[in-house]
């Protein structure tokens, strides 16, 4: 898969770099950190925070917003105890 998106990013004029953690902002620079998650594993953060609105720009939109449902109904994300569906 990482060749697919490299081949992605390529075509874009993007540079991925392996992730240490802490990694400074990339903002204007067309790069992006890549996390192994052998080293790195993922770690759910509650539902409401998944698919929501950058509140730095514009709204994303109402599909892009339900996607949370979409991933929690089909099972992908999972109930944190916190505070799910707002």
């Amino acid at each position: 898969m990482y060749q697919e998106v490299e081949a992605a990013a390529n075509a874009k004029g993007m540079k991925l770099a392996p992730g240490q953690g802490n990694d400074p902002d990339t903002l204007g620079k067309k790069l992006v950190y890549v996390m192994d998650s052998n080293v790195f594993p993922f770690y759910q953060a509650e539902v409401y925070h998944q698919y929501h609105n950058d509140f730095q720009s514009a709204p994303y939109g109402r599909e892009y917003n339900g996607l949370a449902d979409v991933a929690f109904d089909a099972g992908r994300m999972k109930s944190t105890g916190c505070p799910d569906r707002i």
